[in-house]
Parts: structure tokens; sequence; C-alpha cells
């Protein structure tokens, strides 16, 4: 009964490094697996999710006048130019 429970606890005792190795190297694949997704959002720059609008001025007989374009679509905002 001794030998048979030494046993149990050496088997025991000398599994838990390599399923201790396992998870290790899975959290090292996640680990790497997050860089590689980090990269490759990096790689993209900087993705605008709003329209971009810039307001473009113009003077017209000593009148200061503007106009919203939308540079994410290529359209003016504004029908009109609006005095100032």
């Amino acid at each position: 009964m001794r030998k048979e429970i030494i046993i149990f606890s050496t088997a025991i005792m000398l599994s838990i490094p390599a399923a201790m190795n396992i998870t290790g190297i899975k959290k090292a694949e996640a680990a790497q697996m997050q860089n590689v997704l980090e990269l490759s959002a990096s790689d993209e720059g900087i993705v605008p999710y709003a329209d971009v609008i810039v307001k473009k001025f113009r003077v017209i007989n000593g009148v200061m006048q503007y106009r919203r374009w939308n540079e994410t679509k290529g359209y003016w905002v504004d029908s009109d130019w609006i005095t100032l």
C-alpha cells in the first residue's frame, strides 16, 4: 500500500510541471497573437470613423465667408457660403 501511494504521488508530481508548461505555451502563444494583432492594427495608421469636416474661407468684396467641406466623402456640407 505504501509503495502505491509513493508511486501515485510521484506520478502526480511529475505531471504537474508538464501541465504547467502546456499552459505556459498557450499563454505565450496568446501573447504573441495579441502582438501580431496590435502590429497589424498599427500598420493601417489612423482610421477615422467620423467624417472629417473642415471650414473653407473666402473674402468677397471685403466680406469674409465660409463653407464646410466633408473631406472624408468629398462634398460640400453647406449649400451656400455663410457670411461671418
